[in-house]
């Protein structure tokens, strides 16, 4: 009898392992995530987030609250998780691509996806900020997730997204529809955003709209911002946006009115 008395208050006062805080947005923010724990588990939420002005379908992403980003209030859902996730884990571990230049952007640990720190939704909301597009096309020159001469960058619209925290694709892609069709034109003749006679992966002639430069830093940010200032409320949901380097080292900025971004740039 003693010694079941004695197992069972052994097993009592067992150390056991504490589970810290979920990390939060603001430790995530501050880089200041040593004393609360990444999630590994989301959810699909409950909430639907439809357009304002019934200006096209309901985007993929649900939440628990709309309109915020990824706040606490949207901790546990499915997009939010490379926030509170990918991007939480890489500062954690404080081994994912870099540079003192562009931070607080971050190459995630699959070399597929770059993000930030700073509560930014998507494509809308990233105005003049260029250090996302920064960090991939110096991913790209370092062979990170793809090279120069093979990889590509895409930035879904609205519509398309399906995470709440924005988010540029790193592809590898050394043979597209798309890099075909600009490996035969004359950089020279885009000078400026123009439409293109492209045709395929969903678009029609004279949608894609592309400007070229001899450059290792474009600027697409600034390309992105300017053309969403000529459009509608409406349209401005619609719009993409990618990266492509062609065979004589030229880059390529494009503009997609529809559809995913990712899907041209990185699947076609």
């Amino acid at each position: 009898m003693k010694s079941i008395i004695f197992t069972i208050i052994s097993i009592l006062f067992l150390p056991h392992e504490i589970r810290s805080a979920d990390c939060t947005e603001n430790d995530i923010s501050q880089f200041s995530v040593s004393s609360c724990t990444c999630r590994d588990s989301f959810h699909d939420c409950p909430t639907t987030c439809p357009l304002p002005g019934g200006c096209g379908p309901t985007p993929t992403p649900k939440l628990n609250t709309c309109d915020v980003g990824c706040t606490d209030a949207n901790i546990d859902c499915n997009a939010c998780n490379l926030y509170f996730g990918g991007l939480c884990r890489c500062i954690r571990d404080r081994d994912c691509f870099h540079d003192g230049s562009t931070d607080p952007w971050t190459l995630l640990h699959d070399k597929t996806l770059i993000t930030t720190s700073h509560r930014i939704p998507g494509i809308l909301e990233l105005g003049a900020d260029n250090r996302g597009w920064q960090l991939g096309q110096l991913a790209l020159k370092q062979g990170e997730g793809s090279t120069f001469d093979h990889g590509t960058l895409a930035l879904n619209s609205v519509t398309s997204r399906t995470e709440d925290q924005v988010h540029i694709h790193v592809c590898d892609r050394p043979s597209s529809l798309l890099r075909d069709y600009l490996d035969k034109q004359m950089p020279g003749d885009f000078q400026s955003l123009k439409a293109t006679d492209f045709e395929g992966a969903g678009f029609s002639k004279q949608e894609v709209r592309c400007q070229a430069a001899k450059t290792a830093q474009f600027n697409m940010a600034q390309l992105v911002t300017n053309y969403l200032m000529s459009l509608s409320p409406c349209d401005n949901f619609h719009v993409g946006a990618g990266l492509v380097n062609d065979k004589s080292g030229n880059t390529w900025g494009c503009i997609t009115p529809h559809g995913s971004a990712e899907y041209l740039f990185c699947m076609n």
